[in-house]
């Protein structure tokens, strides 16, 4: 399991997979995602998102979700391709979360309104 991969699969789901976003550009956008509930569950601190945001600006990755002509990203959208993913074990989704920059760990506890919040601060809705 990987960073960004729960987050990334379902922006590529909802994208369509017609190639306007491709698998690294999602799991790119997907790795900040977990990093945003990393940091709203209180386990990773803001400044660590910040340097990985300015490496982004400086190699050119895509941080945030762009814009694909019939696609509007919406959380409840999202979250629900989330249980599509291969990880979801026993009805509970898999997180791969963070307390630092190279210090990840495995989870299922995660309530459903963090992780929209969580969306929504990447979609808007």
């Amino acid at each position: 399991m990987n960073l960004g991969h729960t987050f990334g699969h379902a922006l590529e789901a909802e994208a369509g997979y017609r190639g306007e976003l491709v698998h690294g550009e999602a799991v790119a956008v997907g790795m900040l995602m977990a990093m945003e509930l990393s940091e709203r569950l209180g386990l990773l601190d803001r400044q660590d998102i910040g340097r990985v945001e300015n490496h982004y600006k400086k190699t050119g990755l895509l941080s945030q979700l762009p814009e694909i002509s019939g696609v509007q990203w919406k959380a409840e959208s999202l979250y629900a391709h989330m249980y599509q993913d291969k990880k979801v074990d026993q009805g509970k989704l898999t997180f791969i979360l963070m307390k630092a920059i190279g210090d990840a760990f495995i989870t299922q506890d995660v309530e459903k309104s963090d992780i929209l919040l969580s969306l929504q601060k990447f979609t808007q809705s």
